[in-house]
């Protein structure tokens, strides 16, 4: 059902009223109205057209709550609630805890493993009415919204805040005229007689959007409802001095550590300390390819401080990465011997609680505190400010397409130097060799033409697939070890959990195994003429 809502700035009411009433809506008695908007962090349900809005309505007899699902393809949904769904700073809104039925699975299948986070608030008192014809028919709902108020919002619910539309004050009041279905005519007259009624009343035409109220509001805090969908790519110029280039960069990965920061302290999902990590190693790597561009202390400082970030963020990742794929994980097993490993789930599942506790405190410690002024100080200092290396005057696409081919290079060696006596320790290093490549090819790798860049970023991802799921085996398989170790001295397993686990095991090796064999067909894919010219093309275009 689509809705207009009109904006009524600092004019008088009155003109809005004369024109509802010359259509004879009658407006019901005000009535104070609290209305949250939820989504995911990376808007998920905005992209699939849908918002999800919780109302609380007080009224002489008591208040009325219900959560509510509004889409393009039809009327809202209404869920009847008998108390106001919880949501605060650190607890996200519980799906799970809704009515099983259509409702809660499009919900749950829409935002998928993301948290719904409270992203707007509005606060109003509302009066509506209805337009009907000669007949009684409905035809249009109009809501009359005065002494609007927004309320308290999580800032990390406001997605990219560096893309966040302009703040907005909210106006004295708006009208909404929502479109009944097949009533299209109908409300789209009285929509122009209300644009007509305060165009003459305000001496202009009136403010109008899309949407309610509550968009209203999510326009006047400033929210990006399409939601985080990554770092800015910052404007680049080969031209340009790569200390200033280098700098734009690790600023748009400040940007994402900021962005994930409170949710990965508070675990609001899995996907927050992801994204936190993610930047980190996208710093770490930039900064470490940096020799000569960034100033040595400050590297040294920062290198040092983003290595201790990495470090005490990882346990916790993995454990994350472990438990939710622990029904993937043990598919290949039978039911029987699945249920006798629910011990060692338990058991991991214990240790990744323990691990966030620690995560928490390190987001919130004076060491974490001083990381991010620090290097924020640096990244906000203006660019005549910057002493940098000596090689940062130099322009920005010579400088990172000569570390390109020398991350190239490093890969060619060390994977041309693996064969099948190679320890998995060398693979290892060869997926960090990838990484790096892949870090420079992500954030400067446009300057040397898209479709190159993008070409070459797929031809390194499947080989990192192959080195990724190499490693995962491994250390899913010393992990599994280790938490049995841990059950056996306990003496809390049983027989059958121990067999199972060895069987676990086993397939964990039988697909590292694989992976190994299939090395040397994906290494050949990415060491073949024609995508060693496709990365040769892009650094010479680079560096013109």
């Amino acid at each position: 059902m689509p809705s207009v809502v009109f904006d009524g700035g600092g004019g008088p009411v009155g003109a809005v009223i004369e024109v509802l009433a010359r259509a004879g809506i009658v407006l019901s008695p005000p009535e104070p109205l609290h209305r949250t908007r939820f989504d995911t962090f990376d808007g998920r349900l905005h992209a699939a057209g849908l918002r999800l809005e919780a109302r609380t309505t007080a009224t002489a007899s008591g208040s009325g709550h219900a959560l509510m699902v509004i889409g393009n393809d039809g009327p809202p949904a209404r869920l009847f609630l008998s108390a106001p769904m919880e949501s605060s700073r650190s607890r996200p809104l519980s799906l799970a805890s809704l009515p099983a039925g259509p409702l809660r699975a499009r919900l749950q299948r829409t935002a998928g493993d993301r948290a719904v986070l409270a992203q707007a608030a509005l606060h109003s008192v509302r009066s509506s009415g209805t337009a009907t014809d000669d007949d009684g028919i409905p035809q249009a709902i109009v809501h009359l919204d005065t002494d609007l108020a927004t309320g308290p919002v999580s800032p990390r619910s406001l997605g990219d805040r560096s893309r966040s539309l302009a703040r907005d004050p909210l106006p004295a009041w708006t009208v909404e005229v929502e479109e009944l279905p097949g009533r299209a005519a109908a409300a789209h007259r009285l929509q122009e007689d209300l644009t007509a009624a305060l165009r003459t009343e305000q001496g202009g035409p009136p403010g109008r959007m899309a949407g309610d109220a509550l968009e209203r509001a999510a326009v006047a805090i400033g929210l990006d409802r399409a939601g985080w969908r990554g770092p800015r790519r910052p404007a680049l110029e080969r031209d340009e001095p790569s200390l200033i280039g280098v700098r734009k960069v690790l600023r748009s990965f400040a940007d994402a550590l900021d962005a994930n920061w409170d949710g990965a302290a508070d675990h609001l999902d899995d996907e927050f300390l992801h994204g936190l990590r993610i930047s980190v190693r996208q710093t770490r790597s930039l900064l470490a390819q940096s020799r000569g561009i960034v100033p040595k202390e400050v590297r040294s400082a920062q290198r040092e401080a983003f290595r201790w970030l990495g470090t005490v963020t990882s346990p916790a990742r993995d454990l994350d990465v472990y438990v939710a794929g622990w029904p993937r994980l043990t598919s290949l097993l039978d039911d029987a011997q699945a249920r006798a490993l629910e011990p060692v789930l338990a058991h991991l599942a214990g240790q990744q609680a323990v691990a966030r506790t620690e995560v928490a405190v390190a987001l919130r410690s004076r060491t974490a505190r001083h990381l991010r002024a620090d290097w924020r100080a640096w990244l906000d200092l203006p660019d005549g400010e910057v002493a940098g290396g000596r090689h940062a005057a130099w322009p920005l696409g010579r400088a990172i397409g000569d570390r390109i081919m020398a991350a190239q290079q490093q890969l060619l060696v060390d994977g041309r130097t693996v064969d099948d006596a190679s320890p998995a320790g060398q693979l290892h290093e060869l997926r960090k060799d990838g990484k790096r490549l892949r870090y420079l090819l992500e954030g400067f790798g446009h300057l040397g033409g898209r479709k190159r860049s993008k070409a070459m970023i797929g031809h390194l991802k499947a080989l990192q697939d192959n080195l990724g799921a190499h490693q995962d085996a491994e250390v899913q398989a010393e992990r599994l070890r280790r938490a049995l170790h841990e059950l056996v001295e306990n003496e809390e397993p049983g027989a059958t959990t121990v067999a199972a686990g060895e069987q676990l095991i086993a397939d964990l090796e039988r697909r590292q195994a694989e992976e190994r064999a299939d090395f040397h067909d994906r290494f050949a894919a990415y060491d073949r003429k024609k995508a060693r010219q496709t990365l040769e093309d892009l650094v010479e275009r680079m560096s013109r």
